[in-house]
């Protein structure tokens, strides 16, 4: 939390605009109101201390039935002096007080009222008036204003979202409510403070939108406060709370707060300090991030937990600072869970000689994923990065035994240090099933399949389904935008289906040991872009059993795999397969 409180004094002199001629509307009234430049008399409306009307500012003008309210003509919003108009038959009397509320005059003496509650519209900046009680003399067709009190402003940032029953409060040690008698024949007629009853002022306002900015005002009488106290609820829960000590309240210090929550993530409006703490909280709900977040330990779905993880726009990053730390995200068996709308960033930058032994690489030799998944996730519209240096093991998903991921469109997803952007790792039974909707795909290689043990009486399923987006390659020597291969697992049960998407690299087959049965490919469409498209390093006459091409633009004719009644008619474009005469 921060807060800030200062000085709020202005030399700036304020004139009456003498080149406005009042026009009378209809059968109402119209009065030019401005406030008097004395400096000692006059507090500052905004950061640098200028006066000027709102939009909306009423002021109420005493007649022989009591003080009838005049409003602002819009045009003058912004200006330090402005024309009010009024519809009433009464004749205009002596005073006119700001704002217009229950005020009275007796006995020759103001009564003027402090309420003790407000309704916003909008909690945003500028949008509400700040009400500092002010009267004065009306001469003719103009009154020229004197302030009577102060206000205090609170800034509240990174607010929870909430419904309806939203209050901002502000409670001091001494009345801040209620009639206050002025008179307003004194050379400095003010409001003062004392220790009646009346010391909450509550404003009610309405905030759907998790992490927002509120600011508001309040005004006050002058005088001495030992405590003032603001908080936020929603409904009964206090959300916000801040307390300061020892505050003197004059016009020409006006009181300037600022009071944040700490707060990095919501549910429903209700806030979580951590990241984890929401995730654990959350039941089929979705968690809101609400600030950018430094993780400094993995935030762990648990089995069976099932949530969206909305960003909301922000970062959740982590920087790895030791060989437990292996992963931003751990989706662990069994949970569902949807990523979105923001950026995930994650890095193993400390080399292995700064815990490890001598002569150890000078990159990260452990394996570290910005998420490791072995539930079912689906990543929408989310940027995902692993910025670890090539040389160790670092994915920005990895999927174990399993694993289901989709990734769908507006996703970008990006092996920034020179490694695997998606891994599918498996060496025994339970299926790994990727599905690429959209979204963009970036690593050394986009895609590893791998296959991870060397029993080969064990046929993993490993399922890669391609319908849209961009797989490239950063490699500029092998060109590889999927890499499948295997340290010894037979790959019969390994598939590849392609109906859409852009290939930058190669598909490239039977890696690794154990050759005797390879994939089953099936591209049905796509744009293919590497210097070979598509090849296995297994035996030809296995590769063209398994790989069956109906569909799609090559760069380099992939004869050898076409299906019976199939061509590759070369165009500008490419090679485009299609089904023959």
């Amino acid at each position: 939390m921060a807060f800030a409180m200062f000085l709020a004094y202005s030399c700036q002199e304020y004139e009456m605009r003498d080149d406005v001629v009042p026009e009378k509307m209809g059968h109402g009234k119209t009065l030019t109101v401005g406030v008097a430049s004395d400096p000692q008399t006059r507090v500052g409306f905004d950061e640098n201390n200028s006066f000027y009307w709102h939009k909306g500012d009423k002021i109420g003008v005493l007649t022989v039935s009591g003080f009838k309210e005049m409003i602002l003509d819009d045009m003058y919003h912004g200006q330090a002096s402005g024309v009010f108009s009024g519809d009433f038959e009464e004749e205009i009397g002596d005073y006119a007080v700001y704002p217009h509320g229950a005020h009275a005059m007796a006995d020759g003496q103001l009564v003027y009222v402090l309420p003790s509650s407000y309704t916003y519209s909008s909690i945003a900046e500028e949008e509400n008036s700040f009400n500092p009680p002010m009267a004065g003399k009306i001469d003719g067709g103009s009154a020229t204003l004197n302030h009577l009190a102060s206000f205090i402003k609170v800034s509240v940032n990174n607010i929870p979202a909430g419904g309806d029953d939203m209050k901002f409060v502000l409670t001091a040690d001494k009345r801040i409510t209620g009639e206050f008698t002025v008179d307003l024949s004194d050379d400095t007629p003010v409001i003062l403070t004392d220790d009646a009853a009346g010391n909450t002022v509550t404003i009610s306002f309405s905030n759907t939108v998790p992490g927002n900015d509120g600011v508001f005002y309040v005004p006050v009488p002058l005088g001495d406060y030992g405590t003032i106290t603001a908080e936020v609820r929603n409904g009964d829960e206090t959300l916000v709370s801040k307390t300061w000590t020892e505050q003197t309240v004059t016009r020409k210090t006006p009181k300037r707060g600022t009071v944040a929550s700490d707060h990095v993530a919501e549910i429903e409006g209700h806030p979580y300090m951590t990241l984890q703490d929401a995730v654990d909280a959350s039941d089929n709900q979705t968690i809101v991030v609400v600030s950018d977040v430094d993780l400094n330990s993995t935030v762990v779905f648990a089995a069976g937990k099932t949530a969206v993880l909305d960003l909301n726009g922000m970062t959740v990053s982590d920087v790895a600072t030791s060989a437990s730390a292996s992963c931003l995200i751990d989706v662990k068996t069994g949970a569902d869970v949807t990523i979105k709308n923001g950026t995930l960033t994650f890095a193993a930058t400390t080399p292995d000689t700064q815990w490890g032994e001598d002569g150890l690489p000078d990159y990260p030799g452990y394996a570290n994923n910005t998420i490791r998944n072995a539930g079912t996730l689906t990543v929408e519209n989310a940027v995902l990065e692993n910025r670890t240096k090539k040389g160790g093991a670092s994915y920005v998903i990895d999927n174990y035994n399993g694993a289901k991921l989709i990734v769908n469109d507006g996703s970008v997803i990006t092996q920034m240090g020179g490694d695997i952007a998606i891994r599918m790792f498996n060496g025994s039974a339970g299926a790994i099933d990727v599905t690429v909707n959209g979204g963009v795909i970036t690593g050394y290689r986009a895609f590893w399949i791998q296959l991870a043990s060397n029993n080969t009486s064990v046929a993993p399923v490993m399922n890669l389904t391609v319908t849209g987006g961009t797989l490239t390659s950063a490699d500029p020597t092998y060109q590889q935008a999927v890499y499948s291969y295997s340290y010894g697992n037979d790959m019969k049960n390994v598939t590849i289906n392609v109906s859409g998407g852009t290939f930058n690299g190669d598909i490239a087959l039977t890696g690794g040991a154990n050759k005797t049965n390879i994939e089953t490919v099936n591209i049905s469409g796509g744009i293919f872009n590497g210097p070979w498209n598509i090849y296995s390093y297994g035996a030809d006459e296995k590769a063209a059993e398994a790989i069956t091409i109906t569909g799609g633009t090559f760069s380099y004719a992939p004869t050898d795999y076409l299906a019976d009644g199939y061509v590759a008619v070369q165009t500008e474009e490419g090679w485009i397969v299609s089904a023959g005469e």
